[in-house]
């Protein structure tokens, strides 16, 4: 099943009430990205019944997940193989709904950025059709770039 933006984007945004409502400890601690990845993707789940949803997941059909040239956005980056944060796709098979990557603080990440753009390319290796950005502050509601097509297509707060 496809979606449209604003489906896509009310899912989302009652897997993030979810989580502020359940767990917002996670985010009053500044636990690490990925406690807060994990629980999203489980509201994600509900959210997206008919896909799977997956963090750190490292594959391309059978191959390792790569972005040729994506470890040039960073002298810490050593290679291209990634790891989203968090995907909505359907295993096994080239059909990418939505990948996430995420922030507990304010600092934007350039790498993450240039990720959802290459991910979110139509023409490129992986065509998701959203990609998102989230930069939690605590205990506000995220702010929330959204990207299609390799760009920028809105920041919400």
């Amino acid at each position: 099943m496809k979606y449209e933006p604003d489906e896509i984007k009310k899912n989302v945004n009652i897997a993030i009430d979810i989580l502020f409502k359940n767990d917002s400890f996670l985010l009053e601690k500044d636990v690490n990205e990925r406690s807060i990845s994990h629980k999203l993707a489980e509201y994600l789940q509900i959210m997206f019944p008919e896909w799977h949803v997956d963090c750190e997941y490292n594959r391309r059909e059978w191959d390792i997940k790569r972005i040729n040239g994506i470890e040039e956005c960073s002298e810490k980056r050593t290679t291209d193989r990634i790891f989203p944060d968090i995907i909505v796709h359907h295993r096994s098979v080239n059909d990418n709904l939505l990948v996430i990557e995420i922030k507990p603080d304010k600092k934007d990440e350039p790498c993450d950025i240039r990720k959802l753009e290459l991910l979110t390319q139509k023409e490129g290796e992986y065509g998701y059709d959203w990609g998102l950005y989230m930069q939690f502050m605590k205990n506000e509601k995220p702010f929330l770039t959204w990207f299609n097509g390799g760009k920028v297509y809105e920041r919400t707060n």
